[in-house]
């Protein structure tokens, strides 16, 4: 027998399985969206890709650690802002 709560959620939708993609997908999409563009901050990389902060944050250090990405600061608001782009080879 279904909880009352878990067939109204199934009903109207709120439960769906989510799908995740893995941190070498990730990692393949931020590539391609940093050599779209010039500079990108990582809130902008996470809200595009639909990704974790922390995720972001981590796959980008990672690019910069083995020399595919590099990181500028940028302008200092309430908190110093990071840009990612594509290291030229």
């Amino acid at each position: 027998m279904h909880n009352c709560a878990e067939v109204i959620f199934k009903i109207i939708g709120i439960i769906k399985p989510m799908s995740r993609d893995s941190i070498l997908d990730i990692t393949e999409k931020i590539l391609k969206r940093l050599s779209n563009k010039k500079e990108h901050t990582i809130n902008n990389i996470s809200n595009e890709l639909k990704i974790q902060w922390r995720t972001s944050v981590k796959v980008l250090e990672f690019l910069e650690r083995i020399g595919l990405a590099k990181e500028r600061r940028g302008k200092i608001t309430y908190k110093q802002e990071r840009l990612f782009s594509i290291r030229k080879k």
